[in-house]
């Protein structure tokens, strides 16, 4: 399997499914991110109070799910899914923390309200496995560790 390709379709979107989990009960939440350049890590906003940002500061492993059934087309009838599973934290760093607000509200404009609260953080998850499938049974395990 060529992690460049897990990568690609990591970069080409814009929304995934966090999956976080605390006391041993987990939530999935819709997501808009983005990506460093080389797509080793993600980032997103959430709230203080969210149940997602209780999940993290107490259980940091997370896996996100993206797939492409918007592009579904004639000539591409099935859709393909990856499971990225990585590392989540809190960007404690206010300068860096305001770096990726500037580069999410431009990618992703309507994020600019959720930003402007005063509870707002960025979660930054750091990318460690995939699990590609394409269709229901060609399911690929990739390491993104082995490429570092």
């Amino acid at each position: 399997m060529n992690i460049s390709l897990c990568k690609a379709m990591v970069k080409e979107n814009n929304f995934c499914v966090l999956s976080t989990c605390k006391d041993q009960r987990t939530n999935s939440s819709l997501m808009l991110y983005m990506t460093d350049e080389d797509a080793q890590k993600l980032y997103m906003v959430t709230l203080k109070g969210s149940t997602k940002y209780a999940s993290i500061v107490e259980n940091p492993e997370v896996s996100l799910l993206i797939d492409t059934r918007e592009k579904i087309t004639e000539k591409q009838p099935q859709v393909k899914a990856l499971t990225v599973y990585g590392h989540a934290s809190i960007i404690r760093d206010r300068d860096w923390s305001l770096e990726i607000i500037e580069k999410l509200v431009q990618k992703h404009p309507s994020l600019r309200a959720l930003t402007e609260m005063d509870d707002s953080c960025i979660v930054q998850v750091d990318i460690t496995n995939f699990l590609y499938l394409d269709g229901v049974s060609d399911a690929r395990y990739v390491s993104l560790l082995e490429d570092r």
